[in-house]
């Protein structure tokens, strides 16, 4: 027992060592990340400004600030991917360097067009972009995105005239409170919701709220009893109208309609009325109370001793044996691209594509415009900046992220967009402790789960997403992502609480947050052992079995075992999980080098995030989320199926611009492939006020998948770290320890970094 008593100190002492001194570090403090642009690197402020110009003098594009509807500008200035075989010319070769180029949306009254404008970072050239196979021919003025200030302005130019109608019904309703450019205090406000096409119409419902002061809370969760339905399709917005109104769960045609049966008396009334009591749970601010006193102390702090344990050339980072870039498209969101481990590629590019929220509810802004994928607003437009010591530990490295701001029409610099740190992910990497019949132990062997985390924030609407990309010491590459924000609510009515809470509970008084749910979409190109991958799978069955235990003795049960079974078309590895049948899914390269015991050196994926996509196939909307279907697709790579969506997907629905499907339906041979994985992840989200009030907690609500080494290598490669621990009993009473020479140095604090934003997103 004594030894045992030994190696609990030890550990202790491994975990404390060094907590009096609290002197800064010397080594390695600040890392300033290069600026220097490359192959895969997002667009720098210089070549949009240029590109920006270009298109001003070539094809008469205006600033988005001054544009309205009747002018072409720039909804979109991004990076235009390079093609494959060039960008593995120049990285694998050092063959030439691609040409960069910019990729252009041009919104117009007449159409969307997409241009390639080039060479950077001095354009002297343009072309339209040659559209796909799978896409639709053309892309119409009722495709174009609808988050511009040209938008904008022309609807709440309409919304103004339309509320002026309202005034003494809002005032009577909602307590006292109206809209108006002349109101000063107890104003009511809108948002607008998702546009939606039928028929070569495009619809918009906009939802009206109060406005309070930002130390109340957000308006967002105090939604009113009232909504419009506006037709905005022509092309001319002075003849945009309002043709449905909702109020108090009733429909009328038009405001004349709902003033007339209001003045008369002839619908259910509603008054809704508020304190500021009411308001006061939505607020961040923090609250104190009998529970909060034990947390003033402050938490622990985590910062790499000895100088960080990565470096950093540009976007390129370099961290034990694991090698990568990354970079931010605008349409999409953080893309990494070249991941290797021990200098050969794992995964070519790894990036986020799309996400879609389907919500349910009981008025029409919950129901009619309940299909909303984000990519509609660009999902790299909306990257957050980080607050140092809270969204990202203390001392991790920042990098800026440079985009196209449509709101402003000009380049926008995202301070702390990314960040790099090392940290203890969860449990041990790894340990074992092994007893003896003595009561003593034989060994302990043990290493600390240190990882690389490349670390980014999306704020899109009232949603906050956190996305970890996580480099683990023994080749797994991890993403995760997690969800917090305000949840979305609807106001309740004058409806029996059983029906209404079909859809949700309420959070607080006249105000209920619908169930829905979220869905990640993930491009995982494969490039195992090279480009030439097979992908197949080893299902895990049961069958029934005999045991002879003895003695003539028979048991019969049953028994596990694996059946592989290799996938040659696309149709074939498209995956509905069925989880009463697990598999293992791998990738594999057959003509490269096999393990020492003649197995295919292989990665699979394990998706631990997966939810079930509950809408049947018949579903009118379910082209434009195909993707959402398969929890897994595996395709072959083609630089033109780039992306599993497009911005324009939200619109029209029912004939949406690209079906994932297409993709498939073409069945191409994978076998011996260039091979792409297509990942989807989500959950569903019942929010409730402990988990939801004032904003979702991103405890227990977080989702992950996982590229896991598949006999890649004939022993764990983080037996090699420095970070292992390997401890035996020694003579009297003390103990043989094998650990980093470097724990015996004392501890230091890290840097006080300053939190600080002042990034015009929107």
């Amino acid at each position: 027992m004594m030894k045992r008593r030994f190696l609990i100190i030890f550990l202790a002492h491994v975990l404390n060592i060094g907590l009096s001194d609290r002197n800064i570090c010397l080594e390695d403090v600040n890392i300033t990340p290069g600026t220097s642009s490359s192959t895969f690197g997002e667009l720098t402020t210089s070549e949009i400004d240029e590109v920006i110009r270009y298109i001003g003098k070539e094809l008469n594009a205006v600033p988005s600030t001054t544009a309205t509807v009747s002018d072409t500008f720039a909804y979109v200035i991004e990076k235009k991917p390079t093609r494959k075989e060039d960008a593995l010319n120049h990285v694998d070769h050092d063959g030439p360097v691609p040409t960069r180029e910019a990729s252009v949306v041009l919104v117009s009254p007449e159409e969307v067009a997409e241009y390639t404008v080039g060479p950077l970072p001095n354009p002297t050239y343009h072309f339209r972009t040659e559209k796909p196979k799978w896409r639709r021919s053309d892309l119409r003025f009722i495709d174009r995105p609808f988050y511009t200030p040209a938008d904008f302005v022309a609807v709440d130019t309409l919304m103004q005239k339309e509320g002026l109608k309202l005034k003494l019904l809002m005032q009577e309703s909602f307590n006292g409170y109206d809209m108006g450019y002349d109101c000063l205090k107890d104003c009511i406000t809108f948002s607008l919701v998702r546009t939606n096409v039928f028929q070569k119409n495009r619809f918009m419902w906009v939802y009206f709220k109060r406005k309070f002061d930002i130390s109340l809370g957000l308006d967002r969760l105090y939604p009113l009893p009232l909504q419009m339905l506006l037709n905005v399709t022509d092309r001319d917005p002075s003849k945009w109208n309002t043709i449905q109104i909702w109020y108090n769960d009733q429909f009328f045609d038009s405001i004349d309609d709902l003033i007339t049966k209001y003045n008369n008396d002839t619908i259910t009334k509603v008054k809704v009325q508020s304190s500021i009591a009411d308001m006061f749970s939505s607020s961040l601010r923090r609250r104190e109370d009998e529970f909060s006193e034990s947390s003033r102390k402050r938490g622990p702090d985590c910062f790499p001793q000895d100088g960080r344990r990565y470096s950093i050339d540009g976007r390129r980072i370099k961290y034990m044996n694991w090698e990568f870039e990354f970079t931010n498209r605008q349409s999409t969101g953080p893309q990494l691209f070249d991941i290797r481990f021990r200098k050969e590629r794992i995964v070519y590019e790894l990036s986020l594509q799309e996400i879609l929220l389907l919500y349910s509810g009981n008025n029409p802004v919950s129901r009619d415009a309940n299909v909303v994928l984000d990519s509609e607003i660009v999902n790299g437009h909306f990257i957050s900046p980080m607050a140092p010591g809270v969204d990202c530990p203390k001392g991790s490295s920042y990098f800026n992220s440079t985009i196209y701001n449509y709101h402003y029409g000009t380049s926008t610099v995202i301070p702390n967009a990314f960040c790099i740190f090392e940290d203890i992910d969860g449990p041990p990497l790894k340990r074992h402790y092994e007893y003896t019949l003595d009561g003593s132990y034989a060994f302990y062997a043990g290493m600390p789960n240190n990882a690389l985390v490349l670390r980014t924030m999306q704020t899109i609407d009232n949603y906050d997403y956190i996305y970890d990309f996580i480099f683990y010491q023994n080749g797994v590459l991890g993403t995760k992502i997690a969800a917090s924000g305000y949840v979305a609510t609807e106001p309740t009515t004058n409806k029996k609480r059983a029906k209404q809470d079909q859809y949700g509970f309420q959070l607080n008084h006249n105000v209920l947050a619908m169930l829905h749910q979220h869905l990640f979409n993930f491009k995982v190109d494969m490039d195992t052992k090279g480009r030439t991958n097979r992908h197949e799978t080893l299902a895990v069955k049961v069958r029934p079995t005999t045991l002879n235990v003895g003695n003539n003795i028979r048991d019969e049960t049953y028994e596990q075992y694996l059946k592989t079974n290799a996938k040659s078309t696309e149709k074939q590895a498209r995956y509905r999980f069925k989880y009463s049948q697990p598999k293992y899914y791998t990738f594999y390269n057959k003509v490269a080098s096999q393990s020492k015991l003649k197995y295919n050196k292989a990665y699979y994926l394990d998706n631990q995030g997966s939810s079930k996509f509950l809408f049947p196939d018949k579903w009118s909307k379910m082209g434009s989320v195909a993707w959402a279907k398969y929890q897994l697709a595996v395709t072959r790579h083609h630089d033109d199926e780039d992306t599993s969506s497009t911005i324009y997907n939200s619109f029209d629905q029912l004939d949406p611009v690209l079906n994932f499907d297409s993709y498939i339906s073409d069945n191409e041979n994978i076998t011996d492939k260039d091979l792409v994985a297509w990942v989807t992840v989500g959950m569903q989200h019942l929010p409730t006020p402990a988990n939801d009030i004032p904003v979702t907690m991103t405890a227990g609500n977080s989702l992950s998948f996982y590229l896991k080494p598949f006999h890649y290598f004939d022993e764990d490669p983080s037996m090699t770290s420095h970070d292992n621990v390997f401890i035996t009993p020694g003579r009297n009473g003390k103990e043989n320890i094998t650990e980093n020479e470097n724990n015996a140095k004392k501890n230091c604090c890290p840097p006080k970094d300053n939190i600080r934003f002042d990034s015009p997103i929107i």
